[in-house]
């Protein structure tokens, strides 16, 4: 039996630069005996419920079968075996019910593993290779990759890529970026490991007019603020004239969000940098811990308007590093 813990135990892993997983199998294991398993955040995941029937409904993406009516409410389900190219079986008949960013949504698999904790180390972001395997459909809808044993590897799904592109985000980027033009010009850098939220981001930064860095996880980020404070501190300037704000993601391979603030915030270099989490995990105890390290604003994922507004009064307010 899955033991999923309160919303606010589960989280206090991130704190550690640690993540907790549910791991699940999607009927593909290999002639050679070798598994491959696929991982969501536990944060995440509502409940699992057996499969029932399911209303299709028109025009309706592919991988999309129809929706489920879960304790009276419509949930739309996708069908992740075949989103990611494997044949279809018999044995399809869990559905892991997810809820974050505000919306429910169902994952059809064949069968739950168990729930894992894992060091954000020792996750990597997948090779070429792994992203082309055996012409599965994995592409950019991975953000980690982690060897469990010489014949079991682990794959964490990029949700909101996967949701985005078979349900739509139904994000108007444009109507939620009509704001204020002082930002024109002005620098940031902002990491995540997402594709499909580094290219919300990227939107709405360029309506803003704000100019950008972007890296996929806090390692990244951080050595890029390492080289760019070398180059500034060369020319005698402080790096916060160059470099007006960080934004985050928290979940993220190598490096997460919060031990990316904490040593930014641990760091004279950075001082008078604001530093903004957006991130799809909302729960107060989330929030609790980016306060615990930092930061100066915490956002959740897919509100354009309430990113815009919190990036907004942080350019335009002076910040205070305490080293």
């Amino acid at each position: 039996m899955v033991d999923f813990k309160s919303i606010d135990e589960t989280t206090k892993l991130a704190g550690s630069n640690r993540l907790e997983l549910l791991m699940f199998n999607l009927d593909n294991k290999s002639a050679e005996g070798k598994t491959t398993l696929y991982g969501i955040n536990v944060f995440k995941v509502r409940e699992l419920i057996a499969l029932p029937s399911l209303v299709q409904k028109p025009y309706s993406h592919e991988c999309s079968p129809g929706v489920a009516n879960v304790r009276g409410k419509a949930v739309p389900v996708i069908d992740l075996q075949q989103y990611f190219g494997y044949p279809q079986t018999d044995d399809q008949n869990i559905l892991i019910i997810t809820e974050f960013n505000g919306s429910t949504q169902g994952f059809i698999v064949s069968e739950v593993d168990k729930i894992i904790q894992l060091d954000w180390q020792n996750i990597s972001e997948p090779p070429q290779m792994v992203t082309e395997l055996s012409g599965l459909k994995h592409g950019n809808t991975l953000t980690g990759i982690s060897l469990l044993s010489p014949t079991s590897t682990l794959m964490i799904i990029d949700v909101e890529q996967v949701i985005s592109e078979v349900l739509g985000s139904g994000i108007d980027v444009i109507a939620a970026t009509d704001m204020t033009t002082r930002n024109i010009g002005k620098t940031i850098l902002f990491t995540d490991d997402s594709a499909v939220a580094r290219q919300q981001v990227s939107k709405i930064l360029e309506k803003m007019g704000i100019k950008f860095h972007c890296t996929n996880n806090g390692q990244e980020a951080y050595d890029l603020l390492d080289k760019l404070a070398t180059e500034a501190e060369a020319k005698g300037d402080p790096l916060s004239k160059t470099i007006e704000a960080v934004i985050t993601d928290v979940e993220m391979p190598v490096m997460d969000g919060y031990m990316l603030t904490r040593k930014i915030k641990g760091d004279r270099r950075f001082d008078g940098i604001p530093v903004m989490m957006h991130s799809s995990l909302s729960a107060e105890e989330n929030i609790r811990l980016g306060k615990k390290v930092g930061v100066d604003a915490y956002v959740p994922k897919l509100r354009p308007a309430e990113f815009c507004e919190a990036l907004d009064q942080l350019l335009n307010t002076p910040v205070e590093n305490a080293a």
